[in-house]
């Protein structure tokens, strides 16, 4: 018996009706959507530009562009990454891949090494200092307060028994 409603079958009708409730955003995404309204990108950026050339080389392969590059120092300074932390956070998490500005089933995003590479050329040319400030300095003006914390992942360790 195939009963028709407004065009929709009658299973299709009752599960229509039935209202399920929108699914829940991560926090992490959430975080990171503040984190993403909050930053000076344009300023960042530009404060950069003229040390960093990896994305306009003629020849080569070509490198990582200087968004996803400050977005990667970024949450690196948010979360309080290690560079193969921030490297693990971007492959683990489906929000902050979004965020960096990569799509985690595409080409790989930044290794460990582009990320240290990075934040180093930000140490050598003395551009840490006011890299960080500017990130402090947005979080203030929006009204929120930045605090550095930590995160600790479980530790397991199996049972073992010591055979003499």
């Amino acid at each position: 018996m195939n009963r028709r409603c407004n065009g929709l079958s009658a299973v299709d009708a009752l599960f229509t009706s039935v209202r399920w409730p929108k699914a829940r955003q991560p926090r992490r995404a959430e975080v990171l959507a503040i984190l993403e309204a909050v930053c000076p990108w344009s300023e960042m950026e530009a404060l950069i530009r003229p040390h960093y050339s990896a994305d306009n080389q003629a020849t080569g392969r070509p490198g990582y562009s200087l968004a996803m590059m400050c977005r990667c120092r970024v949450l690196q300074l948010f979360y309080s990454l290690s560079d193969d932390g921030t490297e693990a956070a971007i492959l683990d998490s489906h929000a902050t891949a979004r965020f960096v500005g990569t799509d985690p089933w595409q080409p790989r995003p930044p290794s460990a090494s582009k990320v240290r590479a990075f934040r180093r050329l930000l140490s050598d040319r003395g551009l840490e200092p006011e890299f960080t400030l500017s990130f402090e300095l947005a979080f203030i003006g929006a009204g929120l307060q930045f605090r550095v914390g930590e995160i600790r992942e479980p530790v397991f360790r199996a049972n073992q028994k010591r055979i003499t």
